[in-house]
């Protein structure tokens, strides 16, 4: 009898045990919380890489604004003195134009200063992602230089003067791409710094004392059977 009380009680602790262990398999492993981990991590792998991939892009931006002013010599001098406060310069002004850059991250800022001169007659801003042609002139600007070097490196091993000549010629060319790569990544580089913003200038037209008359009619022709 009392071996059968052991044996009942041994089998019981064992169970228990087993039982332990079945259980802290489980929770150190989930399948559901694995693929919920895994879910996540590829979230946001891919939303960092979008976000990044998004940031690098190269945008210029060219803005046109149009505004009726009371006096347009004026309007232009305060607008100029704005141009100098956003650290920006001008390219081009003429009687009721003006043409400048301004800091892109900046933009937005001076348009709102602009704005404020006169009443918007209207106003348009164009965006254009140049990111994959100045990639590529990165990489053949580092590609011709690469043959620059192999081109010095023979220069430098050359025997007879015809093959000095003709590497030189080859150098030569070679060097007038690599000027005219880098003036084209240079000015990609400016642009997308700089927007180009041009505010053009229309001077109110002031009515005459006949002028005057007929728009007091108006108004009150409105008054009457407009209601707002």
């Amino acid at each position: 009898m009392n071996k059968i009380i052991i044996k009942t009680g041994v089998l019981f602790i064992l169970f228990l045990l087993f039982s332990s262990c079945a259980s802290s398999a489980k929770m150190e492993y989930s399948p559901a919380a694995s693929a919920d981990s895994g879910f996540l991590m590829r979230e946001a792998s891919a939303s960092s890489g979008t976000s990044n991939e998004t940031d690098n892009r190269m945008v210029t931006y060219t803005v046109s604004l149009g505004l009726s002013v009371n006096n347009v010599e004026d309007t232009k001098g305060k607008i100029i003195e704005q141009v100098s406060v956003f650290d920006g310069y001008i390219t081009r002004e003429s009687n009721n134009s003006i043409t400048m850059r301004i800091p892109t991250d900046k933009m937005d800022e001076f348009i709102e200063a602009a704005k404020k001169y006169g009443k918007v007659e209207n106003e348009s801003k164009t965006g254009v992602d140049i990111t994959e042609q100045y990639r590529d002139n990165v990489i053949r600007l580092e590609n011709l230089k690469n043959v620059r070097d192999r081109y010095l490196t023979l220069l430098q091993s050359a025997n007879t003067v015809t093959e000095i000549l003709n590497i030189e010629r080859e150098l030569e060319r070679v060097n007038t791409e690599i000027d005219i790569l880098e003036g084209r990544v240079r000015f990609a580089e400016m642009s997308v710094a700089y927007s180009n913003i041009t505010v053009r200038l229309h001077e109110r037209v002031k009515p005459g004392p006949l002028g005057w008359i007929f728009y007091g009619l108006y108004r009150g022709v409105k008054w009457l059977f407009v209601w707002n």
